[in-house]
């Protein structure tokens, strides 16, 4: 087992651009596991993100590393123009400009700015966004682990800074206390946390049941023809399953060549709404949303 940071960094950096070049060339270009291994797969943790983006990886998809690297971090501690994130700077080094990021998932992901505003629509965005991201990491392959809190969209806690034996490391920012009150409500639908883990628990449960997620079968991205859209690809004897993912705010559409260049032109099922669709067409994607597609089962 090991953990996936590669596509931890991959999936912040493109919710952040609104792109995924980079995670597509990133990911594609990992060499196949071993037989018998498996990754351990992940939004947050409790560390630091340090930003693995390789000026190889970069320059791959017309990026500089530096300057991306420097935007990643501008963008999750906030101070990047039009950014949804709160997080914090870690371990800044003053020569080579590297700063790595802190910060919980909810916050990062845009939960926090949108409670502050008292903005219904973007912390329904927020919220997708948190789906969406785990909703890859439930869906590539391996042991997907959820750190403590992250289930209910717990937000930054500033509380570390008023004890002088943790105010020094900002790490403490996503290290709270757990909110047991707030687990005890957390099916409370008038509440993000309630909306959050209702939805989670659902895509675990839809994960559960299905072998074609099994750990054995292969990860591989395919490309959407869509630099918004990821898709990956998990192939076994079990069958095929097509996970695709918005990285936008706005409606992405995967054309239905792409769809019949990859085997998935009839119709179709999506685990994740449990609705058919029609892969014969065009196919529609609203911000953030995620797909897990299959053959639809003949109907009775």
């Amino acid at each position: 087992l090991a953990y996936h940071n590669v596509l931890m960094v991959m999936l912040w950096s493109a919710l952040a651009e609104r792109n995924v070049r980079l995670l597509s060339h990133a990911l594609g270009a990992m060499p196949a596991i071993p037989a018998g291994t498996a990754w351990l797969t992940y939004i947050r943790c409790h560390d630091d993100i340090g930003w693995a983006v390789t000026d190889e990886d970069a320059g791959a998809v017309g990026l500089s590393g530096f300057a991306h690297r420097k935007f990643l971090s501008d963008f999750y501690s906030g101070v990047f123009p039009g950014s949804f994130a709160r997080g914090g700077i870690f371990q800044h080094n003053l020569r080579t400009g590297d700063k790595r990021i802190n910060g919980s998932a909810a916050s990062l992901a845009g939960l926090e700015l949108a409670l502050t505003r008292e903005d219904s629509q973007a912390e329904a965005l927020a919220l997708d966004r948190l789906l969406l991201v785990h909703g890859v990491i439930l869906g590539f392959g391996g042991i997907p682990v959820l750190y403590m809190g992250d289930e209910l969209g717990l937000l930054n806690d500033y509380d570390y800074t008023s004890d002088p034996d943790l105010a020094m490391d900002s790490r403490w920012l996503h290290r709270p206390v757990m909110d047991w009150t707030l687990a005890a409500n957390r099916h409370d639908q008038s509440q993000p946390a309630g909306k959050l883990f209702t939805r989670l628990q659902k895509l675990i449960q839809t994960r559960q049941a299905l072998p074609l997620l099994h750990a054995q079968a292969e990860s591989r991205i395919v490309g959407s023809d869509n630099d918004q859209v990821l898709a990956l690809l998990r192939q076994s004897a079990r069958g095929r399953l097509l996970l695709l993912g918005n990285f936008s705010e706005q409606w992405q559409t995967v054309s239905r060549y792409r769809l019949a260049a990859l085997g998935f032109d009839q119709m179709l099922y999506d685990h994740v709404s449990r609705q058919r669709l029609n892969g014969g067409t065009d196919l529609g994607l609203r911000p953030y949303q995620l797909l897990w597609l299959t053959a639809a089962p003949a109907k009775d």
